[in-house]
C-alpha cells in the first residue's frame, strides 16, 4: 500500500530537489506545493480533506502545521551538510554574521563553526512568534548578515539586512521521505489493530471506553449508546474517586428515566495508569422497582366534595399547595387518599410523572432513584407498615425530595409529623380526610361517578340511579368507606342488565352482603376476574381490611394482593 505524501516546500527552489529525490524512495506517491507559514497551513488543511497520509515540511512551517492538522507532520531537519554549505558560501563576506534558528537546526552548527574557525554567532529561538524580536535584537547588536530558514530570511530583509537561506540538500530530503514512509507503515499497522479491536468489541455488543488518569479518552466503542452517556465533568471525576483496593469499582448515573451503570477497572500499561469503563443502560430504572408505580395524570381527577368535611379538605389543599411541598393525608383506608394525591399532583405538576411507592416493600437504598427530573410528585403509601427505625432514613429522603422541588404526599392513618424534624414540619401540611359516614351529601355524587366509570370501562348497562337507592346505601355501615362502596356497586351493575339501578335491586344485594350466608355466597356472573375480585373484597371485609391477614387467608403474599387491588 502506497504512502500518499503532501510535501509543503517553504521555498520554490526546493521543488526540483524534492522531485529528484522522490524517485529514489519506493512505496510513496508525492504531491508538492510551495507555501511558507500561513500559506502552508491552508495547503495542509486541504491535504487533510483530500485524505493524504503524511505531510512533510521544514522549520517554522512544520512547527505551525502540527497545530492546524491531524495528519502526522514530518520535519525536514537541517543537516550539518546544509549548514556547512551556507556557511562556506558566506565565508568571504567580511560583515558580522548571525545564524538564527530552532534548537534542532543549530544542534550541529556550533561544531562546524568551531572546526572551521568561522566568524558566525548563533541565536536560538523556540517558536515562530520570537522571529521578529530576535531579528530586531540582532540588528541592534550590529550584525549585518542573517542566516536562517525562510521565515527568518524574510524578517531580516524587512529590517534591511542581508540574508541567506539555509537550503535543504538531497540527503536530508531523502531521509525525510524514508521517515515518512516508515511512519505511515507504523501508523497504519497500529490503526489496523485498533480498528480490529473496535470491531471485536462492537461485535460483542459492548459499550466501552479507555481513559487515562486525567480523564482523557484514548479509545471508545459504542453499541447501545450513540456516544458517551455521561458528561465530561463526570468522566474526569472517575479517576479521582476510585478505590484502588478493589479491582472493580462501580458508578451509577441517572439520566432522565434511565440509569447508566459504569463498571470501572484499572490497569497499568508501560508504567502508565489507565481505566477501562464498561457502560450498561437500564431503559427505566423505576420500571424495575416492583414497589414503585409510575402514573401519568392526564386530566384533573374528579373529587366529590358536596359535604362540609370534604369541602374543608379541598380548601386546605387549594390554599396550601402553593406554599407547601409535603402533604400528610390522614384518614382511614378506603377514604380516597390516593385520589387526593392525584389531585394534588395535577394542581402542581401537570405534565410530569406521579410515582406511587409502597413503603411496606420499599428498598430504601433505591429511594433516590425517585428524584428523576421527570418526576413531579411522590406518593408514599403504607407508612404505618414501615418499621419505626426507617423514619430517620425516610426523613433524610424527604429533605432531598423537597430540595429537588418535588411534592411529596404521605398516606397515613393518624398524625405522624412528630416523627420528623422541625424543618420538614414547617414545610408540611396535614389534610384530614373524613370517613364515608361523615359525608352523606357525597353519596349521590360518588354513586353516580362510580356507575359512569363502570359503564365507560366495563360496558355495564346502568346509566341512572334512583333517588331511593342513594338513601338506602346511606343506611349501611361501609367499613371500607368509598373503596368498599365502589366495590359493592361494581358487583351490582355487572349483574344488572337494565339502564336504571332500582331500589329493589340494590336492596337484594345489600341483604345478601350483610346476611350470615354472605361470607360464602358470591355472584357468579361476570368474568373470572370479577368473581376473584368479589372473593378478595369479601375476605378483606371479614378481616376489617387488614391486608396482611387477608393475604394470609387467601394464600397469596401481600404484594400479589396489592397488585390485584390496584387492577380493580
Amino acid at each position: 500500500m502506497s504512502t500518499y505524501i503532501k510535501f509543503i516546500a517553504p521555498y520554490s527552489s526546493m521543488v526540483t530537489v524534492i522531485e529528484e529525490c522522490s524517485s529514489e524512495v519506493e512505496g510513496i506517491e508525492i504531491s508538492i506545493e510551495v507555501g511558507n507559514m500561513e500559506d502552508g497551513a491552508q495547503i495542509a488543511k486541504r491535504a487533510e480533506r483530500d485524505n493524504y497520509d503524511i505531510i512533510i515540511s521544514r522549520g517554522g512551517t512544520a512547527q505551525l502545521l502540527r497545530h492546524v492538522t491531524r495528519i502526522p507532520v514530518i520535519d525536514v531537519t537541517m543537516s550539518g551538510y546544509d549548514i556547512l554549505r551556507v556557511l562556506m558560501m558566506t565565508h568571504e563576506f567580511n560583515e558580522t554574521k548571525a545564524l538564527i534558528g530552532y534548537p534542532n537546526m543549530l544542534s550541529g552548527a556550533q561544531a562546524v563553526i568551531d572546526l572551521l574557525d568561522l566568524s558566525v554567532d548563533l541565536f536560538t529561538i523556540d517558536s515562530i512568534d520570537e522571529i521578529e524580536q530576535m531579528v530586531y535584537e540582532v540588528r541592534e547588536l550590529g550584525y549585518q548578515v542573517v542566516i536562517g530558514d525562510v521565515g527568518i530570511v524574510e524578517s531580516a530583509k524587512r529590517h534591511g539586512m542581508e540574508a541567506f537561506l539555509i537550503q535543504t540538500g538531497r540527503e536530508t530530503i531523502i531521509d525525510a521521505l524514508e521517515e515518512a514512509r516508515a511512519s505511515d507503515i507504523f501508523f497504519k499497522w497500529n490503526f489496523s489493530r485498533t480498528e480490529m479491536l473496535s470491531k471485536i468489541i462492537k461485535h460483542q455488543d459492548r459499550d466501552v471506553m479507555v481513559i487515562d488518569d486525567q480523564g482523557d479518552i484514548l479509545f471508545e466503542a459504542w453499541h447501545t449508546f450513540d456516544r458517551c452517556p455521561i458528561n465530561d465533568t463526570e468522566l474526569a471525576q472517575i479517576p479521582t474517586t476510585i478505590d484502588f483496593n478493589y479491582l472493580v469499582n462501580w458508578r451509577y448515573y441517572i439520566k432522565g428515566h434511565q440509569q447508566v451503570d459504569v463498571k470501572v477497572e484499572h490497569f497499568v500499561h508501560e508504567e502508565t495508569l489507565y481505566f477501562l469503563l464498561h457502560f450498561n443502560q437500564h431503559d427505566d430504572i423505576l420500571n424495575q422497582l416492583d414497589w414503585v408505580e409510575q402514573i401519568s395524570v392526564k386530566q384533573k381527577p374528579t373529587v366529590i366534595a358536596e359535604s362540609d368535611p370534604m369541602q374543608a379538605v379541598m380548601r386546605v389543599i387549594h390554599n396550601g399547595v402553593s406554599a407547601h411541598q409535603l402533604f400528610f393525608l390522614i384518614g382511614e383506608t378506603g377514604t380516597g387518599r390516593g385520589l387526593l394525591a392525584h389531585y394534588i399532583h395535577h394542581l402542581s405538576w401537570s405534565g410530569k410523572t406521579l410515582v406511587e411507592v409502597d413503603l411496606s416493600r420499599c428498598q430504601f437504598e433505591y429511594l433516590d432513584e425517585l428524584l428523576s427530573p421527570e418526576v413531579g410528585t411522590i406518593y408514599l403509601r403504607h407508612l404505618s407498615q414501615m418499621s419505626i427505625e426507617r423514619y430517620h432514613v425516610l426523613g433524610r429522603f424527604l429533605q432531598k425530595a423537597l430540595a429537588a422541588d418535588k411534592h411529596v404526599v404521605l398516606s397515613v392513618n393518624q398524625s405522624v409529623v412528630h416523627q420528623f424534624d422541625t424543618p420538614l414540619i414547617d414545610r408540611s401540611i396535614e389534610v384530614f380526610v373524613p370517613p364515608l359516614e361523615d359525608r352523606p351529601e357525597d353519596f349521590k355524587g360518588l354513586v353516580t361517578l362510580f356507575a359512569a366509570y363502570f359503564h365507560q370501562h366495563f360496558g355495564t348497562s346502568v346509566m341512572k340511579i334512583q333517588t331511593d337507592v342513594i338513601e338506602e346505601l346511606k343506611r349501611y355501615e361501609w367499613r371500607g368507606h368509598a373503596r368498599e362502596l365502589k366495590s359493592f356497586l361494581k358487583s351490582v351493575v355487572l349483574a344488572e342488565r337494565g339502564y336504571v339501578l332500582k331500589y329493589e335491586h340494590v336492596k337484594k344485594y345489600l341483604q345478601e352482603k350483610y346476611s350470615p350466608r354472605s361470607t360464602s355466597v358470591y355472584q357468579l356472573e361476570g368474568t373470572l376476574e370479577d368473581i376473584e375480585h368479589q372473593v378478595i373484597q369479601s375476605v378483606l371485609e371479614e378481616e376489617n381490611y387488614n391486608q396482611s391477614k387477608a393475604a394470609k387467608r387467601l394464600g397469596i403474599n401481600r404484594s400479589t394482593l396489592w397488585r390485584k387491588l390496584k387492577q380493580n
